[in-house]
């Protein structure tokens, strides 16, 4: 289901009550006015710049109103223009700035991550929610898969190193690559890579939902349509 972004109701209501609030003050001055110049002292008549003070100062606060809902409008429509850039993303694969992927009964978990120049061995550890390894996996310089200076995807099927079934959460995959003397390296960077299911508005602010995670869109680093990967499979 998607939810849509919250609108500017609340907002825009506030401002049509100032304004007819305005409107009724300034009604209610009017009145006054007529009668202090009908029923003034002509001996002693009111002071004109005493009135003219009062009315600017309406003028001012109408001013106002009317700058508040400028600016309701134009909120509102860059809320539409994002809600529109959001929705884009539904049913394409993103890879987003976070180490952590969910696991669902029967599901694959898919990250992507690149290793820095120079490495020569990595090693992948799976975490569970309470930072215990799950499962490890070894791997070095030549082996199927091992590339330096691009993106690379790994899937894992949510067991441990004795084949047993996990139970559904969230992992985390911790990625360490090393040089040819055993010297960890810096620069390697971990993504999850999931599909997007729906867009969700939570306390007025939009997210996307990858794969069972709620992500906020500034944490997309990349964006595939899903003939390019296969990444939303499992």
């Amino acid at each position: 289901m998607v939810t849509s972004v919250s609108s500017t109701t609340g907002t825009t209501t506030t401002t049509n009550s100032a304004s007819a609030a305005l409107a009724s003050d300034f009604d209610t001055f009017l009145t006054l006015l007529t009668m202090q110049l009908k029923n003034q002292d002509p001996t002693d008549p009111m002071d004109p710049n005493e009135f003219t003070e009062q009315l600017v100062q309406f003028s001012q606060v109408e001013q106002q109103i009317n700058m508040n809902s400028n600016l309701e409008t134009i909120i509102a429509q860059l809320q539409t223009q994002q809600t529109s850039a959001n929705l884009g993303y539904i049913g394409k694969v993103v890879d987003v700035n976070s180490t952590e992927g969910k696991l669902v009964e029967g599901g694959t978990v898919f990250w992507s991550y690149e290793l820095p120049e120079g490495t020569t061995s990595v090693q992948y550890n799976i975490l569970d929610e309470d930072g215990n390894v799950m499962r490890t996996v070894n791997a070095a310089s030549g082996d199927d898969g091992f590339v330096t200076g691009s993106r690379i995807e790994i899937s894992w099927d949510g067991t441990d190193a004795s084949g047993n079934v996990l139970e559904a959460g969230t992992y985390t995959l911790q990625v360490t690559a090393k040089d040819a003397s055993g010297a960890v390296l810096d620069g390697t960077k971990v993504y999850a890579r999931g599909y997007v299911e729906a867009v969700e508005t939570i306390d007025g602010e939009q997210f996307l939902i990858v794969s069972g995670m709620q992500v906020s869109p500034s944490d997309v680093v990349s964006v595939f349509a899903t003939s390019d990967t296969s990444s939303n499979e499992g």
